[in-house]
C-alpha cells in the first residue's frame, strides 16, 4: 500500500496546531510561523532519527526537508496553499496573517490565530482523529507529540494526556493519539452507532405498532358508537313512545285527581267569598290616609306617617277582620308615647278609645266605619312581613283559598292560637309559603329572599337585612308549571304535616324557602319565664334571625296540631268535607 506522505504531514499539522492551543501562552490567540516551524524542525530531527531504529512506519522527515516545512518562508508558503486555511481535522481556519512589514516591504512576524478549543470541540477533534485519520498513522503522531512536548515544548503536555509503550516495540508515545486507544475508541463509536441504529429501529417499529393499535381502537370506538347511536335511537324511539302513553296517563290522573278533589277544590273557593271587598280595602285605605292627616295637623309633625300591616296589608283580610295600623316619626311630650297619640286621636273625634300600654307591643283599639282598629308605635317588622306575604299571595291565585281552608281547619280543630299555645294564624301562613316553596312538586313559588342581587332590593331595618324580590309577578309562570288543584293541595299539605314532618327534629325555614334539619337551638329560659323549656315546633320568622314564631307552643299542643293534620289529611283524602271541618 503506497502512503501519501502528505497525508501524514497534514494530519501532523492539525494535531500540532491542537496541541499548542492547548499550553499557547501568546496573547490575542496568536501563534507565530517561526515558532511553529521551529516545532516542524524538531519533527525532522526525529523522523530522521528513526533511519538509525527503523521504529516509525511513515517517517515524514523527506517530505519536511522537501517543502522547508521547518523554515518560516517554507511553512508560510504551505499554510497559505491550504483551502482557506481550512483543516481536515483542527476545528479553526488558520489564515496566516501578517502583522508588520519592515523597510523593503517584506512581512514580519507572521503569525495564525489558534483560539482556545471548547470541551466540545476537543471531544470533536479527538473523535474525528480517531475516525479518520488512518490508523497506520497513528503510533507515528502518538511518538512525536511526546517526542515535541519533552524537547521542543519544555515538557508541557499541550492538550494533556498520559503516554505509554506503543504497539511498536520499544517507543512511547501519547496515548490518546495511539493505534491502540483509538482503535478501541472506534468500536466503542460503531458499537453506539450500532445501537443508536437499533433503538431507531425499536423505535419505528414502537411507533407503528402504537398506530395500528391506535388505528384498531379508532376502529373499536366508532364501532362501539354506532352500535350506540343504534341503541340510542331505538331507547329514543321507545321512550317517546313511553312518552306519548305516559302523558296520556298522566292526563287522565289528572283528570280523576280533578274530579276527586273538585268537591274540596269548590269548597274552598267558597271560603274565598268570605274575604273582604275591595270596597272594604278601599275604605280602610282611606281610614289609614285620614288618621296620617289628623296626627300630622294635631301633632305638628309633618314627617309621621301612618302604615298598614296585618291582613289588610298581607291581602288575607276577611269582612270580619281588624284593621292593624302602626305609627313612624311621632313623639309626645311628657307621659307615655301611647298615651299621647291616643289623646290626640280622642282629641279629634275618634273613639271610643281604649289604651293597652303594659302589653308587649303597646296598642289603642277604637273603631271607626264598623271596622275595629288597633294601633301601634314603630313596628317596622311587621309591615315588611304583611308585605312579603302579600307577595307570595299575588304570585298564584290557590294562595287565597288554601289559606282560608287552612285557618278554618285548624280553627275548627282548635289549633288555631298562638295566645294559647298553639298555632297563630301568622305561623300557619308560613307553613304554607315553605310548603308551596319546598314539598310539592313542581313547585308553585318561588324563594322570593334567595334571589339574585339584581332582583333584590336593598333594605336594612333595625340592623337586620330584609331584601326580597319585589316583583312577585315575574314568577307566575314557574306556578303554572303545577297544575294540582286547590283540593288537592290542602289534602297533601295535611298528609305532609300529618305524617311526614318531624316536629321534634325538623324546621319550617320561609327565609330559604325549605324545610330542613333544625339549625337554631331553643334559647336558655330563666326560671321566671313560662315560655316552654324546649320547642315542640319550630317554624322560623322569614326575617329576625333564630325567631321562632310557634315558640311558645307546647309539647302536648304540638301533637294535637299533628294529631289535627292527619286526621283532617284523612277525611280529605277521600273527599270526606264535613269530617275534615268539623261541619
Amino acid at each position: 500500500m503506497t502512503i501519501d506522505r502528505q497525508d501524514i504531514t497534514r494530519a501532523l499539522l492539525d494535531v500540532i496546531l491542537f496541541e499548542c492551543a492547548g499550553y499557547r501562552e501568546a496573547q490575542n490567540d496568536r501563534y507565530l510561523i517561526r515558532d511553529l516551524a521551529v516545532v516542524f524542525a524538531h519533527a525532522r530531527t526525529m523522523f530522521k532519527n528513526n533511519h538509525r531504529t527503523n521504529n516509525l512506519r511513515h517517517p515524514g522527515d523527506v517530505f519536511i526537508q522537501l517543502h522547508k516545512l521547518h523554515t518560516h518562508l517554507g511553512l508560510r508558503e504551505y499554510m497559505r496553499l491550504l483551502p482557506r486555511g481550512n483543516h481536515a481535522y483542527f476545528p479553526y481556519p488558520t489564515p496566516v496573517r501578517c502583522s508588520s512589514m519592515d523597510a523593503n516591504g517584506n512581512a514580519q512576524e507572521d503569525h495564525v490565530s489558534l483560539p482556545a478549543c471548547s470541551s466540545q470541540e476537543v471531544n470533536d477533534f479527538l473523535q474525528n482523529y480517531a475516525e479518520n485519520v488512518p490508523s497506520t498513522f497513528h503510533d507515528d503522531i502518538a511518538a512525536v507529540v511526546l517526542y515535541l512536548r519533552n524537547n521542543c515544548w519544555r515538557n508541557r503536555k499541550g492538550s494533556g494526556g498520559g503516554s505509554s509503550e506503543l504497539s511498536v516495540g520499544g517507543v512511547l508515545g501519547v496515548i490518546k493519539y495511539s493505534k491502540v486507544h483509538n482503535t478501541i475508541k472506534r468500536r466503542k463509536a460503531e458499537r453506539r452507532q450500532t445501537h443508536e441504529v437499533e433503538r431507531q429501529q425499536a423505535a419505528a417499529r414502537h411507533r407503528q405498532q402504537l398506530a395500528q393499535e391506535e388505528a384498531r381502537r379508532k376502529a373499536e370506538k366508532q364501532e362501539q358508537q354506532r352500535v350506540c347511536k343504534e341503541k340510542e335511537e331505538s331507547e329514543a324511539r321507545e321512550i317517546r313512545a313511553m312518552d306519548v302513553e305516559t302523558a296520556e296517563k298522566l292526563r287522565l290522573q289528572q283528570l280523576i285527581d280533578d274530579a276527586r278533589y273538585r268537591s274540596i277544590t269548590r269548597y274552598l273557593e267558597e271560603l274565598k267569598l268570605q274575604a273582604a271587598t275591595e270596597e272594604t280595602r278601599q275604605e280602610v285605605e282611606t281610614l289609614r290616609k285620614n288618621l296620617e292627616t289628623t296626627l300630622r295637623a294635631n301633632a305638628h309633625l309633618e314627617n309621621v306617617e301612618v302604615c298598614l300591616f296585618g291582613s289588610f296589608e298581607s291581602g288575607l283580610s276577611t269582612l270580619t277582620s281588624d284593621a292593624d295600623f302602626t305609627v313612624y316619626n311621632f313623639v309626645s311630650s311628657g307621659g307615655r308615647i301611647i298615651h299621647g297619640l291616643a289623646k290626640i286621636l280622642r282629641a279629634a273625634g275618634y273613639g271610643p278609645i281604649t289604651t293597652i300600654a303594659t302589653a308587649r307591643v303597646p296598642i289603642i283599639s277604637f273603631v271607626e266605619h264598623n271596622i275595629r282598629c288597633d294601633m301601634s308605635i314603630n313596628q317596622p317588622m311587621g309591615v315588611l312581613n304583611s308585605r312579603l306575604i302579600h307577595a307570595y299571595q299575588r304570585i298564584d291565585s290557590r294562595f287565597l283559598g288554601l289559606w282560608f281552608g287552612l285557618r278554618l281547619l285548624a280553627e275548627r280543630h282548635g289549633i288555631l292560637g298562638g295566645n294559647r299555645g298553639y298555632l297563630s294564624s301568622y305561623a300557619l301562613t308560613m307553613m304554607l309559603i315553605v310548603f308551596l316553596q319546598d314539598v310539592t312538586t313542581p313547585p308553585i313559588l318561588p324563594r322570593l329572599q334567595q334571589q339574585g342581587a339584581d332582583k333584590m332590593s336593598a333594605s336594612l331595618v333595625d340592623g337586620i337585612h330584609c331584601a326580597y324580590d319585589q316583583k312577585p309577578r315575574n314568577y307566575a309562570a314557574l306556578a303554572s308549571k303545577n297544575t294540582k288543584s286547590e283540593g288537592q293541595l290542602l289534602t297533601e299539605f295535611c298528609q305532609y304535616f300529618g305524617y311526614t314532618f318531624n316536629y321534634l327534629k325538623q324546621e319550617v325555614n320561609p327565609r330559604f324557602g325549605i324545610i330542613r334539619n333544625r339549625s337554631v337551638a331553643t334559647p336558655a329560659r330563666s326560671k321566671m319565664d313560662n315560655r316552654p323549656k324546649d320547642w315542640s315546633i319550630c317554624i322560623l320568622d322569614p326575617f329576625i334571625p333564630n325567631r321562632n314564631v310557634a315558640g311558645n307552643c307546647r309539647h302536648n299542643h304540638a301533637a294535637d296540631i299533628q294529631q289535627a293534620f292527619r286526621s283532617a289529611g284523612d277525611a280529605l283524602k277521600v273527599c270526606n268535607i264535613d269530617k275534615a271541618f268539623k261541619r
